[in-house]
């Protein structure tokens, strides 16, 4: 409707600004908007001597970056399933996702700050399981504050997002550049997205967000010995001694098991 009153000559005005996310994850999605800027309060601090309250400032506790594209291969020779027709899931994706709330639940993020996103229904009801599974033994693991689809997020938003693209053999309806874009503006603080690279980075309609992606590495990066909220600010330099990379889902879940060991 809205494209069919525009393309009518009628008036209109697009988004301008923004009071969401941090500016760095807005060059995911900030290319479909032609001004698009960030409101002040947004914007970190540029003076690392000034005590800030503001979690712009700071990067997210345990992990190097803000956001990352966390590439994901098959697993036991198998990427995405189809169990029944257009039921769509990817297990190794459903488990890497399910290590990751549990590691930054066990670092002290509030479960309710947490939403995990997915592209497809299938996916949706796999993660539910695996979260029932894994999780619902151990008080310290609530529920996150939603599992559910992209387009059943719409409007939303949470300070960190875990977003799951399911796919490997085809893009599939995530070629449309609005749905990218919904997927990707949900997180305020931080977005960890999980997917095939070489599949969705080859997409014509979704390159201008993975050239973006293309800065940072494909391997999850984490800085271990911290808890949140973080004290890190988000100009520091320098390279921590306790970052490690994360090559699968199984060496995630074998820190999860440290981490329960420390806690118990």
């Amino acid at each position: 409707m809205f494209t069919r009153l525009i393309r009518l000559k009628l008036p209109f005005d697009c988004l301008s600004h923004q009071g969401r996310c941090r500016p760095s994850i807005l060059k995911l999605f900030g290319w479909r908007y032609p001004y698009l800027d960030n409101l002040p309060t947004v914007i970190p601090t540029s003076d690392l001597k000034i005590a800030s309250q503001s979690p712009y400032d700071y990067e997210n506790a345990g992990f190097k970056h803000e956001f990352q594209f966390i590439d994901v291969p098959d697993f036991n020779g198998q990427g995405e399933t189809t169990p029944t027709p257009f039921f769509y899931q990817n297990l190794a994706e459903a488990e890497y996702v399910v290590a990751m709330y549990m590691y930054m639940v066990l670092v002290g993020y509030p479960p309710e700050k947490i939403s995990i996103l997915t592209t497809y229904n299938g996916q949706k009801f796999l993660i539910r399981d695996i979260i029932h599974q894994k999780c619902s033994w151990n008080p310290l693991f609530k529920k996150p504050a939603k599992i559910t689809t992209v387009d059943k997020y719409q409007g939303q938003q949470n300070d960190y997002i875990l977003l799951s693209l399911v796919r490997s053999q085809s893009i599939g309806h995530l070629r449309d550049p609005r749905r990218l874009t919904v997927a990707l503006s949900r997180a305020r603080l931080g977005l960890y997205v999980f997917g095939r690279f070489e599949l969705f980075s080859g997409c014509h309609e979704l390159r201008n967000a993975f050239k973006v992606f293309m800065g940072k590495p494909l391997r999850l990066e984490l800085v271990t010995g911290e808890t949140y909220p973080s004290k890190r600010r988000l100009e520091a330099e320098g390279k921590s001694q306790n970052e490690v990379q994360i090559e699968d889902f199984q060496q995630l879940y074998k820190i999860v098991q440290d981490l329960l060991k420390q806690r118990v």
